[in-house]
């Protein structure tokens, strides 16, 4: 019994979690998904330490009719064994107008506890946009 309380109690208190870090509005339907992507900009070498340096690019194409701006970029790497993209959050003003792709790159930091990590890339990219005065996140999740 106590377990199953337990494990209760970790799926309410995350569910919370999730509830109160969203910003509570969604993309307005009249507003046409945007294409993300995330790439990484060249091979991630450790060399004899445990952590580098990592350029991430995340594009966007404005599907819509109206310009939409990029306010907030996440990324890390959830689920990874061999070796890690720490959390880091960027704060932007870029305009994507209707039909145009705007790309922004981010700096992250790699760790690794294993000399040469051959695990692919998983990245998570949580994009957050306004247009309108409407602000809402697209999730991204992307393995190379």
């Amino acid at each position: 019994m106590g377990r199953r309380f337990s494990l209760l109690v970790v799926v309410v208190v995350s569910a919370s979690l999730l509830a109160c870090s969203g910003s509570g509005t969604s993309r307005p339907a009249s507003i046409a998904p945007p294409a993300i992507s995330a790439q990484l900009m060249h091979e991630i070498f450790f060399g004899s330490q445990n952590n580098a340096p990592a350029t991430i690019e995340v594009r966007v194409l404005n599907r819509a009719n109206v310009p939409i701006n990029i306010r907030r970029v996440e990324l890390d790497s959830p689920g990874m064994a061999q070796y890690t993209i720490l959390r880091n959050v960027r704060y932007f003003n870029e305009v994507v107008p209707p039909g145009e792709t705007k790309a922004v790159g981010i700096v992250v930091t790699a760790v690794t506890q294993v000399s040469r990590p051959t695990e692919p890339l998983q990245i998570r990219a949580i994009v957050e946009f306004e247009a309108g005065g409407t602000r809402w996140r697209e999730l991204l999740m992307e393995r190379y």
